[in-house]
């Protein structure tokens, strides 16, 4: 029953972090034809509007699947065989992980946690919201990994 509560709980987070993520998705499409256009003009631009998507797709991602698969052991844990009742965590755990540092190796500020301006061009007031956005999205991946981390355990030691 606990394993099943931890379970729900990541659900939760996975869905407030979808929401995050879905704000800073959409203020970042505001300026997708503009980025397009530099785009075409610098490769630098090409590259930065490249890892902005690939990032903000492996983080929606790694959310949406930790929301499926959460729920999916929350509800019917107990009733998946063996080896995915105690692979799904450490799975998960390893594929939020590298989510979470694909998205901050390129967002991430100097010090490795804040969220750094990436493109400062003028008038993109929406981007920094999207940026305060994608500082939360890394804060819940961070988060989801330590709680699959803690449902590998307990499904380990506890078990379903």
């Amino acid at each position: 029953m606990f394993l099943q509560l931890l379970h729900l709980a990541q659900a939760a987070l996975a869905g407030y972090g979808a929401q995050q993520s879905y704000v800073a998705i959409t203020n970042l499409l505001k300026y997708e034809d503009a980025s397009k256009k530099a785009a075409k003009i610098s490769n630098e631009a090409g590259h930065q509007l490249h890892k902005t998507r690939t990032t903000h797709t492996s983080g929606a991602a790694a959310l949406t699947v930790s929301l499926l698969v959460s729920l999916l052991l929350a509800v019917r844990g107990s009733s998946y065989g063996f080896l995915v009742r105690y692979l799904a965590s450490p799975v998960m755990l390893a594929a939020v992980f590298f989510a979470r540092a694909h998205v901050q190796e390129y967002w991430a500020g100097r010090d490795g946690k804040t969220v750094g301006v990436k493109v400062p061009l003028p008038k993109m007031e929406g981007y920094n919201e999207a940026q305060a956005k994608t500082e939360e999205l890394l804060k819940v991946l961070g988060w989801l990994v330590m709680s699959w981390a803690a449902t590998s355990v307990v499904a380990l030691f506890g078990g379903y």
